[in-house]
């Protein structure tokens, strides 16, 4: 009796099915493998091989024969996928000997590409579109080649050369993006990342690779643009929200930028995301939230990183006044190459808690590198700066601001709202401090002079000046250009104090990034501030409706460092105006 050597039945396919997954629509399969393959949603590519191979060893036939060399080459790629390259490349040989096209030398260049014999890989690639002329695949292959290669003109070629073969071929655009992209060519980049938009405005790559190209450019609205599009495409991409908040951050829109950050964190935990959300608490005065993410980073960080969350922490615990925790984030850094910075705030820290001992000792240090030469001088003489910078509150102000503080340090800014009331202040503002975070952010510098008197009682408390500027410009202004503008005062009030005494033009330099951060337009505007300085009859007759007329006034009361006296003999059309020029009097005068 004639031995059996296989056992063939065959299953019938769903034609629409067969067709989509390259399938004959009576499919041989080996009858130890039909019940699973008749169970499976998806039948295994191993059992589909099985079956076409004992076809075959049956009956040499075309029509199986082309169906299974198809899968010889899908079993390659996932084998490739796997980086199991041995066994990929005896499918490849498989293929070979029952069909030698194209495809043999089209793979064969994949796979001499991915195993670094990028002479042999150019070679079977050029073969393969040798024998197909019209074969966009083996184009897009040689110019990816080419572009690993770094040859970047020819890699452009036979990208065009793929989508000449196939106008519908959207990858060849994206890879030219690339190439535009890598050499700083982003408008060519742009235009070719929107012929892909148009091919396929449902891949979510380009918009990845156009927001972050908007962002280096600084056009961060057409950044915002392009996510939003994104996000409507996929609410499930980290990626996307994490880039979104970066524009919205230099949109000044930093209630938003902590949304999307958020979001991003229910999606995927990182140290990176979680750092950047940290910050973004920091801005706007959320300092335990600040704290909070920032810890759970540095638990996810790597070694490189750990240094920089350090720096943060120590930061922000010198601002809530933790001292434990500022010293044993100060540990961490003092014999690293942040020791100057970390030294600097553990000094503030120190001297926020009055124990000039201690801000002594660290200051002695400082002052060997070139900074704080000045404070000495006035820690001789603190209680004397502590008085003048008392006399420049307004009493009516200062009382409420007083009133207003609760346990733990924080202003209340509802109940300050009372108290500005029954110590007779007016104004749109005070209702402002009432209003819920997410309000629409307000456009009017109003409410400048609580700001101000609340900034003069933090005396030489570094974290009580952060806390408060913090605080004050989340309520009073809720977000974009007020907390940018008030960030500016603060950095200028903590310079005069602690005897920097910095000109314009080094100020300027001192605090640009920070600024650039919080609202590039804002950032703009004091890196070009020669073009907006304002002579002093403009000044007087001002009625500072905008935050960028606020720091105009600013900039050029830095510049013409008016006396104390040439102010108060002046007559100005806004009150508001003249409390700004003469904070930066008094500050200069301390």
């Amino acid at each position: 009796m004639k031995k059996i050597k296989y056992a063939i039945v065959y299953l019938n396919i769903e034609p629409n099915y067969a067709k989509l997954h390259n399938l004959p629509v009576k499919l041989p399969i080996l009858a130890e493998d039909f019940y699973k393959a008749k169970n499976e949603n998806k039948i295994p590519l191993d059992i589909i091989i099985r079956g076409l191979e004992a076809q075959i060893n049956v009956k040499k036939d075309e029509y199986y024969s082309s169906y299974l060399v198809y899968h010889y080459y899908e079993m390659f790629k996932q084998l490739m996928n796997k980086e199991d390259f041995e066994l990929a490349y005896k499918y490849l040989l498989k293929a070979k000997e029952i069909l030698h096209d194209y495809r043999f030398h089209f793979y064969s260049g994949l796979y001499y590409a991915k195993l670094g014999n990028e002479e042999i890989a150019e070679l079977e690639l050029k073969q393969s579109i040798s024998e197909k002329k019209d074969f966009a695949y083996g184009y897009f292959e040689l110019g990816n080649l080419m572009y690993f290669r770094k040859i970047y003109d020819e890699a452009v070629d036979y990208y065009i050369k793929a989508i000449e073969s196939d106008k519908e071929f959207s990858l060849a655009y994206l890879k030219i993006g690339d190439i535009f992209a890598e050499n700083g060519r982003y408008e060519q980049a742009i235009e070719n990342y929107f012929k892909v938009i148009k091919l396929d405005s449902q891949f979510i790559p380009v918009y990845q690779r156009l927001g972050v190209i908007y962002n280096q450019l600084e056009r961060y609205k057409d950044a915002y643009l392009i996510h939003k599009k994104a996000l409507e495409i996929d609410r499930n991409n980290y990626e996307i929200y994490y880039n979104n908040s970066y524009s919205l951050s230099k949109l000044g829109r930093h209630l938003d930028a902590i949304k999307n950050l958020e979001k991003a964190l229910t999606i995927k935990e990182t140290d990176f995301i979680l750092h950047e959300l940290s910050l973004e608490y920091k801005n706007i005065g959320e300092f335990i939230k600040a704290i909070n993410a920032e810890e759970k980073a540095l638990k996810l960080s790597s070694d490189e990183n750990k240094n920089l969350i350090y720096l943060t922490l120590l930061k922000l615990y010198t601002i809530i006044e933790d001292e434990e925790n500022v010293i044993k984030n100060y540990n961490k850094l003092k014999n690293t190459d942040l020791q100057i910075p970390s030294k600097s705030l553990l000094m503030f820290f120190y001297l926020s808690k009055g124990d000039i001992e201690n801000t002594e000792k660290i200051l002695s240090k400082l002052n060997k590198e070139g900074l704080f030469l000045s404070l000495p001088l006035r820690l001789d003489k603190i209680d004397t700066y502590l008085e003048k910078l008392e006399s420049y509150t307004d009493l009516a102000v200062e009382k409420a601001l007083l009133e207003s503080f609760d346990d733990d340090g924080m202003i209340d800014a509802k109940i300050l709202s009372e108290k500005l009331s029954e110590n007779g202040l007016k104004g749109e503002y005070i209702g402002w401090l009432k209003e819920p975070l997410d309000k629409t952010s307000k456009l009017k510098p109003l409410g400048l002079k609580v700001i101000i008197n609340a900034l003069y009682l933090s005396g030489f408390n570094y974290g009580l000046s952060e806390r408060v500027e913090s605080t004050l410009s989340k309520y009073l202004w809720k977000d974009n250009y007020g907390l940018a503008f008030s960030k500016v005062l603060l950095r200028y009030y903590q310079n005069r104090v602690f005897g920097e005494q910095s000109n314009l033009e080094n100020f300027i330099e001192e605090i640009i990034e920070e600024i650039k951060d919080l609202n590039y337009k804002f950032s703009k505007i004091i890196s070009e501030y020669e073009t907006y300085i304002l002579d002093f009859d403009s000044i007087l007759e001002s009625n500072m409706k905008t935050f960028e007329d606020a720091l105009y006034i600013f900039l050029s009361a830095m510049r013409f460092d008016l006396s104390i006296e040439e102010i108060e003999n002046q007559k100005f059309k806004n009150e508001e105006v003249k409390d700004l020029i003469m904070f930066v009097a008094k500050l200069n005068r301390l």
